[in-house]
């Protein structure tokens, strides 16, 4: 489940970039690295569907999750001077491009995965749905060795020296040397681990250690960074182009929003029917008793089957074009937002030319 341990690390990540790039960092990057950091992964295992619920499986989901994202880089969110704080602005650019959401959508992905590697009670790399790699598998890799006094530490001392020494000439060169220079000191390093013994760098968890930080640290950083470059580099500057009629679409996504109120409506009869079975499965893993999960579930299917039954509301609203239909549609899809892609519906509902379509009172 999404908690604000995500939302912090997520943040923690962002914000010294933020400081260092000042204005060069396109914030709507940092948006689609954080909502995927924080839901992506979980959008689809909340409905009880895990296969994508992996480092694999979500570089499958963020394809068509990153066409949500690109489409959502053509608004920003502004004070206003309306009924509510703030609002959606049309700007009708996409500044992120598709393959550029793509790329932050996974860097997102992946971040999410080292809080659940480390923060919850598996502890484990899930590397595809079934395939998965535990801390105590990782840790293993170094032997069963650790912290050992070996004459064999006077090479690994020597390459740690000589590596620390030499980023005063490779550091200055770019990030292709500083890459190529790192690549072969850590070929060599596995050949001495594997050649001699892993008492070269004293027993330490080395592989592990080199897994973790390439998959959790230096994949998702150069992918959100290499967006960012190219988004900055070459900046989209030409607004977008419709290309079906806004008065059809509309109908479409109203269809849409309607399956989903209807589905959602669905999901919470469903928890409300079936809470104590639930309750009872749930309840097997510890730390509340199945009662306490029980009446948890029913409080929760409750307030989502309202929030279901203002989104089917609103969303036959939308055939009639009844504006307070279109802010329950936004205000339900956005609390929906959880699941990632109902927030297409809420963007779309704010576009310029489908706020048209509801008349003048539309504008906020």
């Amino acid at each position: 489940m999404p908690t604000f341990g995500h939302v912090f690390y997520g943040l923690c990540l962002l914000i010294p970039i933020l400081y260092f790039a000042r204005d060069k960092f396109n914030y709507k990057v940092g948006f689609i690295f954080l909502a995927n950091n924080i839901f992506g992964p979980d959008i689809l295992h909340l409905l009880f569907i895990p296969y994508f619920h992996n480092i694999l499986g979500y570089a499958i989901l963020a394809i068509p999750l990153s066409l949500v994202f690109t489409y959502s880089s053509r608004f920003s969110l502004v004070k206003s001077d309306g009924p509510f704080p703030l609002k959606f602005v049309d700007e009708s650019i996409r500044e992120v491009n598709w393959k550029n959401s793509y790329l932050i959508s996974v860097a997102g992905g992946i971040s999410h995965f080292f809080i659940d590697q480390f923060y919850h009670f598996e502890k484990e790399m899930h590397i595809w749905y079934g395939i998965d790699i535990t801390h105590d598998e990782m840790l293993a890799w170094g032997g069963t060795a650790y912290h050992v006094v070996d004459p064999l530490m006077i090479i690994g001392s020597m390459i740690v020296v000589a590596t620390i020494l030499l980023s005063m000439y490779y550091l200055r060169k770019g990030y292709k040397e500083t890459f190529k220079w790192l690549l072969f000191f850590t070929i060599l390093t596995i050949v001495l681990m594997l050649g001699l013994s892993t008492a070269v760098y004293g027993g330490e968890r080395e592989f592990g250690v080199m897994v973790h930080c390439t998959v959790y640290v230096l994949i998702p950083l150069f992918l959100l960074m290499y967006a960012a470059r190219s988004i900055m580099d070459k900046p989209v500057k030409t607004p977008d182009i419709p290309k079906i009629d806004r008065k059809i679409l509309l109908n479409i996504v109203a269809v849409i929003s309607t399956l989903l109120g209807i589905f959602f409506l669905f999901y919470s009869y469903y928890a409300l029917t079936y809470a104590d079975s639930l309750a009872k499965s749930m309840a097997e893993d510890g730390g509340q008793t199945a009662n306490e999960i029980s009446r948890a579930i029913t409080i929760i299917a409750y307030v989502y089957g309202i929030i279901a039954f203002i989104l089917l509301i609103g969303s036959i609203g939308l055939f009639f074009k009844i504006n307070i239909c279109r802010y329950f549609v936004i205000v339900a899809s956005l609390v929906s937002f959880i699941f990632g892609f109902p927030l297409a519906i809420a963007l779309f509902l704010c576009e310029k030319d489908v706020k048209a379509l509801f008349g003048k009172n539309s504008e906020e």
